[in-house]
């Protein structure tokens, strides 16, 4: 079974969602036979690359709040985030550009390692004071850290053509099926959960979505190899 989550560093739901759908998963009896797969979604791709800046304040202007007001909601979202057994910094993040982050994301994930690289970019915006946005010397930072190699992430961080259209392939792809905010999960293309869901809710759709896999309908049998061997015609 496939899940596909979409997903952007700059989302703290995102952040909390992974970690609620991972408990769901760690407790799913068929967790071994479930693919997942993170998809890029850029919440404001138009902020300027290589630029940083405040989150309180970010929130502040763009939903009309007062800075106490938007500090206050990064306190909540701090109370759920380590409800559920994260670590969140409440004051002095940032925000920017993720566009090379999805790039690092999708290198990861030829290596086989995307969950280590989304874990380490997550932890290094949400749980470490040190501005992550707008230094590519940050990323390798936050990257090598995780374990890869400072070359090759130097080598996709320095070529803007990188991975550049599997970005744009995931984002037109949350287009298609109607995504109008992260985190967003779609199984096995066919059901989909939008947000931080609690646990239980995951649990519900992975044994839902099991449960309706499609089944091949045989139309035709003939000789083949069984694990009993393989009976010769006669």
């Amino acid at each position: 079974m496939q899940v596909e989550i979409w997903t952007d560093i700059n989302c703290p739901f995102c952040y909390l969602g992974k970690k609620r759908f991972h408990d769901a998963l760690d407790e799913f009896e068929n967790a071994e036979s479930v693919q997942v797969t993170h998809r890029s979604f850029e919440l404001d791709p138009n902020v300027p690359e290589g630029t940083s800046g405040d989150v309180v304040e970010n929130l502040s202007k763009k939903y009309g709040r007062t800075l106490e007001q938007a500090a206050d909601g990064e306190r909540q979202l701090a109370a759920s985030a380590r409800e559920a057994g994260l670590e969140y910094v409440t004051s002095g993040r940032d925000m920017g550009n993720s566009f090379d982050m999805h790039r690092l994301l999708h290198w990861a994930k030829e290596l086989g390692r995307q969950e280590t690289m989304l874990d380490a970019l997550y932890a290094a915006n949400f749980a470490e004071p040190e501005p992550l946005f707008g230094s590519s010397d940050r990323l390798v930072e936050v990257a090598v850290g995780a374990g890869f190699e400072e070359a090759g992430v130097r080598e996709v961080l320095d070529d803007p053509t990188r991975y550049a259209q599997d970005v744009r392939r995931d984002e037109a792809q949350a287009q298609e099926f109607g995504v109008q905010g992260v985190p967003f999960y779609v199984f096995d293309r066919k059901y989909a959960v939008s947000g931080a869901q609690p646990v239980e809710l995951f649990t519900q759709a992975l044994n839902q979505a099991w449960a309706d896999r499609p089944t091949p309908t045989l139309i035709g049998e003939g000789d083949a190899c069984g694990p009993d061997g393989c009976e010769v015609p006669r």
